[in-house]
């Protein structure tokens, strides 16, 4: 069947740095050097495009050469030389992103199997590269290297700086046949990842990814994680409130066919009083613009955090009335995934068991293993889901 329609196959939320020395190369800068940056794929596919963000820049973002090749592993920027191919935009291999705007690349043959690591290699000019200007997605959760002077076609780097984030960069898509589509998961750090082990590819989107790429009926769907570490659905955040910044890390990927949301319990953290039906009201609101869409949208029910400093009998009440209204009939959700069930102590529903706990000991997030189990549970339910489509 002949490939027509565009999805994206990797993706993720762009912000600004919260942590300037962490997140923010310095000696050498991301100005006028060399910047390679690893993602891996979920679907593969025989021909891609890159989206680039200077959506917060104030300033041209100037790339003089951009290419795209395999990387030999995610550990090492050493890439297969004889991959590289140069990325254009209307036909040029030097090009600007426009101040405040985002440019999609021209269409490139390249051809790359399911969960490939690939390895995107910029040389820059003048960057935005400020707290308040640069567009990034501040924990990648794997390694991105960056080196003074042009070396796009070096195998590997050296003697740079080595980031875990990710610069500029926000979506690629790839031609897939009709009926494919993206599975977008958007929400917090439980989303993006946070605790996972760099470079073990280790959220549970990463999993999901896999399991659908292993089953011959599901691998026609691709993932794209839309979390924010330290983001709320509504209560903070401005933009990249999650209910806000749905509109964006949502409706307008390409391909995107399946919602899975995964957020609020930023909120009830930060709540003094009861905001339950502030947070219902937020979920009806994302429904309603997806259905609007014709994207199907699943909840996940707010996994426990006893023994986290988010807890207190306020604030549980807090999950449990809204845990109830994601597993209602009466909710509007396409489905909902009972995660909150599936983490939980067998002693105390309101713990997390201690298998599933982050290496911070927070009794919040997961840890690797935890995450798996995630990516698993995730991928169990929507297998059943969207069988009953077909």
């Amino acid at each position: 069947m002949k490939k027509t329609v565009w999805v994206e196959t990797w993706g993720t939320a762009i912000l600004t740095p919260t942590n300037e020395d962490e997140q923010i190369p310095k000696n050498p800068s991301l100005e006028n050097s060399t910047l390679r940056q690893q993602i891996r794929v979920s679907m593969g596919g025989e021909t891609l495009r890159l989206t680039i963000s200077n959506e917060h820049g104030s300033t041209d973002l100037e790339i003089e050469s951009i290419t795209i090749a395999k990387l030999k592993d995610p550990k090492s920027s050493a890439i297969d030389t004889s991959t590289i191919k140069a990325l254009t935009l209307d036909g040029s291999a030097s090009f600007k992103v426009p101040s405040g705007k985002r440019i999609t690349t021209d269409a490139l043959e390249f051809e790359f199997d399911p969960l490939t690591d690939l390895a995107i290699t910029m040389k820059l000019g003048k960057a935005p590269s400020t707290m308040t200007t640069l567009s990034c997605h501040t924990a990648s959760r794997c390694s991105t290297w960056v080196v003074s002077g042009n070396h796009v076609n070096d195998e590997s780097l050296s003697g740079g700086k080595t980031m875990t984030a990710w610069y500029y960069i926000c979506g690629l898509d790839t031609l897939a046949e009709p009926g494919s589509g993206a599975i977008v998961c958007l929400g917090d750090s439980l989303t993006d990842g946070a605790s996972v082990t760099t470079n073990a590819f280790a959220r549970y989107t990463d999993e999901l990814a896999r399991q659908l790429q292993a089953d011959s009926k599901m691998k026609n769907l691709s993932v794209v994680n839309m979390g924010i570490g330290a983001t709320a659905l509504y209560i903070y955040g401005g933009d990249i409130a999650g209910s806000r910044r749905a509109n964006r890390d949502v409706l307008k990927v390409p391909g995107v066919k399946y919602c899975v949301l995964l957020m609020g319990v930023n909120d009830i953290g930060a709540a003094s009083s009861d905001i339950s039906g502030n947070i219902i009201s937020e979920y009806k609101s994302l429904i309603e613009r997806c259905h609007k869409n014709g994207i199907k949208i699943y909840g996940c029910t707010i996994t426990p955090f006893k023994g986290n400093g988010y807890y207190s009998t306020l604030h549980e009440s807090i999950r449990k009335t809204v845990n109830n209204f994601i597993k209602s009939s009466a909710s509007g959700f396409d489905g909902y995934i009972d995660l909150a069930a599936a983490v939980a102590s067998a002693d105390d529903e309101e713990t997390m068991d201690k298998k599933y706990v982050s290496v911070w000991n927070d009794n919040l997030h997961f840890n690797d293993g935890g995450y798996k189990y995630v990516g698993k549970t995730v991928y169990e339910h929507l297998k059943e889901f969207i069988s009953k489509e077909k």
